[in-house]
Order: C-alpha cells, then sequence, then structure tokens
C-alpha cells in the first residue's frame, strides 16, 4: 500500500492529475468507436433493470486508489455468461458466486438463474453500488438471495464454504495482484474448494500465472447470441472465458 501510494505521489508530481487519469486507465477498455448510444439491453427491457452502458473508469464515483486502477464499467453478454456457468464442473447448489467489481450487478442476476447457494457482489463505485441495490430490489427473488457490499475488492472478507469467484476484468494489473493477494491469505487461513472465473481479457491470464495457489483449467471462447451481438458495445461476437481452481497447498 505504501509503495502503490509512494508511485501514486510520484505519477502526481510528474505528469499531473490528468497525466496520472491517463496513465492509470492506458490498458483499460477504450470507449467505443461509436459515440451513438446503444438501446437498452434485451436483458433490461426483460428484467426492468439498468445496467447497461459504457464508463470509463475515469468517471467512476467513489474512486480511490484502488479505483485509480479500475478499468471500465461495460456489462458480461448474457448469453456467454450463461454459457460458462452451465459448462463448470462442480455442484453449484455448494458454493457462493462472488462477483468482484460487480457493476450494476448484471452477472449477479444471470448467476440467478443457477442455484448457487448465495451471490455476493463487490463494488467500489458508490453510483453503480446504488445501481445494482435498485436493480437487486426489482424481484423480491433475487433479493433474498443476493448481497451487494460497496466496498474494496482487495480488503474484501469472503463468506465461508466454497467460492466461485468471477472477474470480468474489473482491474488493472496492480489491483488485480492485490485482489489475488488478499484471496490468497483467506483461502490459507480458512482452505476450501475455490474456483476463480475470468472474462473478457485472456492477456490479464499473465498477472494470475504469477499466483502458484491458481491452476488454471480451461480457456474457453463462446458465441454470443444474435441479441447480445447486436447491442455489444465492442462490436464482440464472442466472450473469452478463463477458469482456474484454487489449491493453498500446491
Amino acid at each position: 500500500m505504501v509503495r502503490s501510494w509512494q508511485r501514486l505521489v510520484r505519477s502526481l508530481s510528474n505528469h499531473g492529475i490528468s497525466g496520472t487519469l491517463d496513465r492509470a486507465f492506458r490498458h483499460a477498455p477504450t470507449a467505443p468507436a461509436s459515440k451513438a448510444e446503444k438501446p437498452p439491453h434485451p436483458f433490461d427491457l426483460a428484467h426492468g433493470t439498468d445496467t447497461s452502458g459504457y464508463i470509463s473508469g475515469a468517471n467512476l464515483s467513489g474512486v480511490s486508489l484502488s479505483g485509480l486502477y479500475a478499468t471500465a464499467y461495460v456489462c458480461i453478454p448474457p448469453s456467454a455468461l450463461t454459457q460458462a456457468l452451465s459448462a463448470l464442473p462442480v455442484q453449484l447448489e455448494n458454493f457462493t458466486f462472488v462477483d468482484l467489481g460487480c457493476g450494476k450487478g448484471r452477472a449477479l442476476f444471470v448467476a440467478a438463474q443457477f442455484p448457487f447457494r448465495r451471490l455476493l457482489g463487490v463494488e467500489l463505485a458508490t453510483d453503480l453500488c446504488r445501481a445494482a441495490w435498485a436493480n437487486v430490489a426489482t424481484k423480491q427473488e433475487w433479493a433474498s438471495r443476493i448481497t451487494v457490499l460497496n466496498q474494496d475488492a482487495t480488503t474484501v472478507t469472503y463468506p465461508d464454504g466454497p467460492l466461485l469467484v468471477f472477474l470480468f476484468h474489473p482491474f488493472l494489473a496492480p489491483v488485480l495482484r492485490r485482489v489475488l493477494d488478499n484471496l490468497e491469505r483467506q483461502l490459507r487461513r480458512s482452505p476450501r474448494e475455490t474456483y476463480l472465473l475470468y472474462g473478457r481479457d485472456p492477456h490479464y491470464t499473465k498477472v494470475l500465472r504469477r499466483f502458484p495457489f491458481l491452476r488454471e483449467i480451461s480457456e474457453i471462447s463462446y458465441p454470443l447470441s444474435p441479441e447480445d451481438a447486436a447491442v455489444d458495445y465492442f462490436q464482440l461476437t464472442q466472450e473469452s472465458f478463463t477458469l482456474y481452481s484454487a489449491d493453498v497447498n500446491r
């Protein structure tokens, strides 16, 4: 934490606020080429939620030192995540689904279609967290199963029992490393069956490979449904997911 603060102070001194933000988000997802607003996602139209849109990491509210290394708010295509969760080689009813950087909550709502024991979202940006709370409240089933915490993913306390930790490329490498450090510490104190499902950017798998307690199981791309592809901000036709198992005894 001290080193991160020193880097921030040094960057502010050398590059100013705008230069620091530019450097922090240089490797984050860039804004879509088209400036035209996309229509609401069919998921939102079907469920009466607000999970659509794109927000640059530089514009997320509640930014702290960790927030400087956020990427951007953009939602997971439901069709791709549904396929990824359906392919998991575990008994889902034994697991808590934990979405780190959950944004407005769409991944939690997709996961709620599966028999997870519990669903937990963690979001640092206050505006996104408020949107997620409002979305959760639209359905009693969601409200009874989903908890969204306005907390830092680098310090969050994980619930007891088996975990499926999900990340949809929410952080740049400096924060991702701290997130994984926190996860490893807690698993060493309280070992339990744990999997990590990482979506969107296979480039960041090189960070995860530096943590020996994580073992890569698979990397699979799933096609987007025509409805998802039609409103995708980056005009993608498929989404990639890398699945890891956690073993602190390795």
